[in-house]
């Protein structure tokens, strides 16, 4: 399993490769999208963070918090980056470098990414989750439960890469 920012990084960049670069909203939404079609079809989780129900829609807050400072424009290319985290046995900070992303995960991304890639508003995708149960069904600035997701696309697999 991946963090969401690996995940996020993998994303930005890939937008690029295929010059479709995206906006700190549509990350959000492709996170979530992501996330849900790791569950369906790998059956497990792409990465560990939760996802909150937004005004706008599904959210990562990590990612978000990280990317906000580029607003509505797109997020530049990512260069790879270093996390510390502090290791309570040996009292110490680690750092430790980001995972690069491979398949089965690194497929199911870029599936994702192309399925998205000629939505140039981000707003479309959303009214998309907004007319999707997963959203829906959860309160404002509530986790959306990963079971809920798995199960509503599982049954409604033409709504995740639609």
């Amino acid at each position: 399993m991946y963090t969401a920012i690996e995940v996020a990084k993998y994303v930005i960049n890939y937008s690029h490769d295929i010059n479709h670069p995206i906006s700190n909203l549509k990350l959000q939404k492709l996170l979530y999208y992501i996330q849900a079609a790791s569950l369906v079809e790998s059956g497990h989780k792409c990465f560990e963070e939760p996802i909150i129900a937004w005004e706008f829609g599904p959210v990562v807050e990590e990612a978000y918090q990280l990317y906000k400072e580029y607003g509505r424009s797109d997020i530049p290319r990512q260069n790879a980056f270093k996390k510390m985290i502090f290791d309570s046995q040996q009292m110490k900070i680690v750092i430790h470098e980001s995972k690069d992303i491979v398949n089965p995960e690194k497929g199911i991304i870029e599936k994702v990414v192309n399925a998205y890639k000629n939505i140039l508003n981000p707003f479309e995708l959303v009214k998309k989750t907004h007319q999707e149960d997963p959203w829906k069904n959860t309160d404002i600035n509530q986790e959306i439960e990963c079971s809920v997701i798995k199960e509503f696309y599982r049954r409604n697999s033409e709504k995740l890469y639609a």
